[in-house]
């Protein structure tokens, strides 16, 4: 099964908006499992709440949903190097880029080769 690796630090506003878009880009790459990190100092309730319509609009798809603090990248970057990715997608707004862009540059080469989409640098939110 083609997994994926999702990588999320955006205003909790426009949460609902970038996991549609989420779902929408893991199904178009045909896989079915997705790695999902949220960046954010919300608790884990309330990004949930913000993202439930798409979650529930998606129950096809497959994903494990982790929760990480914006100092917690060391943590985020020893976690997700152990696991196996057949692809990388990015998703950004303007105030969160730099802190994605340090996230991804500390990934093995093996992640970072498999970029499919970087929505930091070509956002739609």
């Amino acid at each position: 099964m083609k997994a994926l690796l999702v990588l999320v630090a955006m205003k909790d506003e426009n949460l609902e908006k970038t996991f549609r878009k989420v779902f929408a880009d893991v199904r178009s790459s045909g896989s079915k499992k997705a790695f999902i990190n949220v960046i954010s100092e919300q608790p884990f309730h309330k990004v949930v709440d913000y993202i439930r319509e798409p979650m529930l609009d998606n129950i096809d798809i497959g994903y494990e949903l982790f929760l990480w603090k914006r100092d917690d990248i060391a943590k985020v970057v020893e976690e997700n190097s152990k696991k196996e990715f057949d692809g990388v997608l990015l998703y950004c707004d303007s105030e969160n880029r730099v802190l994605i862009e340090k996230l991804f540059s500390q990934l093995p080469n093996n992640i970072r080769a498999n970029l499919l989409k970087d929505n930091c640098r070509n956002p739609s939110v």
